[in-house]
């Protein structure tokens, strides 16, 4: 047994309350008020949610559901390593939440950093928008080391290639998970609500991505249950590989989505100029135009690496390690 009885209970101890704290987070602003914001009435805590971008709101319960998905799945993991003293690969599977968990945060930091750093930036200029970028940059850059470098210690580098794959494809059916939930609750609320304003056109806003969501979520999982089934027949098998790259693609579609509804919605010659990111509702989003080229930018950049990463999984071939 190489960890100790005290390890494993600490271990069930800091990820229940990481479980806590990001199950706040996300169902406060990702169920009980983000889908109540088109709507113009208060959510069923009785706050309101006056002068607050849907966009914020909606950030924030991605992030706080995603992370509770994986936090959620580690606490699980350290109980059954409690249940099971002699057998150490519970712990390995939830020491490897943390690392998921890191891939979460620099996620977060990367899309403030390049996309939607307006959200917590609205009223700084553009001589000051630098500093705000470049702060989210290096937050990234420290998630992302600090991520990979246990990651590493546990799996070595290419020797267990579908654990990796496991560990790196988990993040992102959360995050898909997380955006199903977020969007489609937003949906189903602004569906059965009453005379709002812009009904039609939100929900347009509201389903499309929702479809593509659950088109990234469908991949993910079988992605990362392809890579399950490949690391106990200890084989490498490229559909696994086509499967999580399909759920990046249709990520950045998604991105490049957002970018297109932001600009028909919110030119000067739309009918009814309505935003997801600005505040409040209805209201005109004024740097509607930076969003929308940031939008197509960045989701451009992860539909080419999907892209890339396919042509790639397509020239190799079913091995086994």
């Amino acid at each position: 047994m190489k960890y100790s009885s005290t390890t494993r209970l600490i271990n069930v101890i800091v990820l229940a309350v990481l479980a806590f704290g990001f199950g706040f987070l996300g169902i406060y602003f990702g169920i009980l008020a983000t889908p109540y914001l088109l709507t113009g009435v208060d959510g069923p805590l009785g706050v309101s949610f006056s002068n607050v971008s849907w966009g914020l709101f909606g950030m924030l319960g991605v992030f706080g559901l995603a992370g509770l998905f994986v936090s959620a799945n580690g606490l699980v993991q350290a109980i059954l390593s409690v249940i099971r003293g002699n057998d150490d690969a519970p712990v390995r599977r939830s020491f490897s939440s943390y690392v998921a968990i890191g891939y979460l945060i620099a996620f977060f930091f990367l899309v403030n950093a390049v996309w939607l750093y307006r959200l917590t930036s609205t009223n700084i200029g553009y001589d000051d928008i630098a500093f705000v970028i470049i702060v989210y940059v290096i937050l990234f850059l420290i998630a992302i080391i600090v991520s990979n470098i246990p990651l590493l210690r546990m799996y070595g580098e290419g020797e267990e290639f579908n654990k990796i794959m496991k560990v790196i494809t988990g993040p992102i059916v959360a995050t898909s998970a997380a955006l199903v939930l977020v969007y489609g609750i937003s949906y189903l609320v602004l569906a059965g609500a009453g005379d709002v304003y812009a009904r039609g056109t939100f929900l347009r806003i509201l389903g499309v991505p929702s479809l593509i969501f659950i088109g990234a979520l469908v991949l993910s999982c079988l992605a990362f249950l392809g890579y399950q089934r490949a690391d106990k027949a200890n084989v490498v098998r490229k559909g696994n590989g086509l499967l999580f790259e399909g759920s990046l693609l249709a990520l950045g579609a998604a991105v490049i989505v957002a970018g297109v509804f932001e600009y028909l919605n919110e030119a000067p010659k739309a009918k009814a100029q309505v935003s997801l990111v600005a505040k409040t509702v209805p209201n005109y989003n004024g740097n509607y135009m930076e969003f929308s080229v940031m939008s197509w930018i960045f989701g451009g950049i992860i539909v080419l690496l999907a892209l890339a990463l396919i042509v790639s999984t397509l020239k190799g071939k079913n091995e086994k390690k």
